[in-house]
């Protein structure tokens, strides 16, 4: 046996073990009766109504939540389920205007069901450490302490010679492929059943649409492969359809930005080639709507972006004008210090006073 043979045998066998702990996996969580038992569904059914009691909808259900959840779970396991329609109304979050496509709370229960009890366990295992949207005990706050880290542990190494390679998805949800989604499912999951009540519920326009549960699962898991392809050659921080990269010199950053956009065209994935650029790292460059800054003595310095300020500022002069209670005044302006106190901004905190 040459050496060849040698490394191809390896492979195979870390290969046999990789496919061994995906089916481990998928036969622990990929099971209906597991996930939609009666005492979990009323779990999940309660987070359902938590903050939205004031809706009609939301007291119906509590009113008849008992009986609801057993057939819910009953039509589930006996696959008599029916998807309700979805009712859509558009948000204007950022600047940006969004469609959001709301599933009624019966829905909105088979989603959180599907998406804590099956997809997350399923998928997380996978995915990179430095990738932190949608994921318990991760979240902005951890991609953003991470990325600060990541840049002063390239400073003490290379100083400041490097480069960052910023990438952001165009429509993201919107543009996410039914066809990369299945394979992925056929992939991990290895129960028809299971697949099929997925995607009834997930597949319910083009793309994957926002306000739905599971589709934010799905949204962490598709580009997972380009995750990967990077993590190989240099380091990755990635937060929903932000990425980040550290390169050594231009022309590195540049060839991987290529190879990065040939694989996220085979996954259906459009890049924004506006906002996905190559800069300095002593430079100020923007990442999930904040200003980062590395200085000569190594500190990072992280400020948000003046767009969101000046939105902040109209949103409380507003409330402001209308008279609205002091209490609603002063909750908005402590979750503002709480978004605010992730970076260097004591400045911006004490004019809120």
């Amino acid at each position: 046996m040459n050496s060849l043979e040698r490394k191809k045998n390896r492979y195979e066998r870390r290969k046999n073990k990789r496919l061994e702990k995906i089916k481990k996996t998928s036969d622990a969580f990929a099971n209906l009766d597991y996930a939609f038992c009666f005492h979990k569904a009323m779990y999940y059914g309660d987070k359902c109504c938590k903050g939205v009691g004031y809706k009609k909808s939301t007291q119906n259900f509590k009113l008849h939540e008992f009986t609801i959840i057993s057939s819910v779970c009953r039509d589930i396991k006996t696959k008599n389920y029916k998807v309700g329609d979805t009712y859509n109304f558009i948000i204007n979050e950022r600047g940006k205007t969004r469609n959001i496509e709301a599933p009624h709370i019966k829905d909105r229960l088979v989603h959180k069901i599907l998406a804590n009890e099956i997809l997350e366990p399923i998928y997380n295992s996978h995915l990179i450490y430095n990738n932190g949207a949608s994921i318990k005990g991760k979240g902005f706050k951890f991609s953003i302490d991470r990325l600060k880290n990541m840049i002063y542990s390239w400073y003490l190494k290379y100083g400041l010679n490097g480069y960052v390679v910023l990438i952001d998805f165009s429509k993201f949800f919107e543009n996410c492929s039914h066809d990369v989604i299945h394979n992925i499912h056929r992939k991990y999951i290895k129960n028809d059943e299971v697949i099929k009540v997925i995607e009834d519920y997930l597949f319910i326009s083009k793309g994957i649409a926002l306000g739905v549960e599971i589709a934010q699962r799905e949204a962490i898991i598709v580009p997972n492969t380009l995750d990967h392809f990077i993590q190989n050659k240099t380091k990755i921080i990635r937060y929903m359809d932000d990425t980040i990269i550290l390169v050594k010199d231009y022309e590195d950053g540049k060839k991987i930005l290529d190879e990065y956009k040939k694989i996220a065209q085979l996954l259906s994935i459009k890049i924004n080639t506006k906002k996905s650029y190559i800069s300095r790292i002593d430079k100020t460059f923007k990442y999930c709507k904040w200003r980062y800054k590395l200085l000569n003595s190594g500190k990072v310095i992280c400020i948000p972006c003046i767009q969101t300020i000046k939105r902040q500022r109209i949103k409380l002069k507003k409330m402001k004008n209308l008279k609205l209670p002091k209490e609603e005044i002063e909750a908005t302006k402590n979750a503002y210090k709480a978004y605010l106190s992730i970076g260097n901004t004591n400045r911006y905190i004490k004019r809120l006073k």
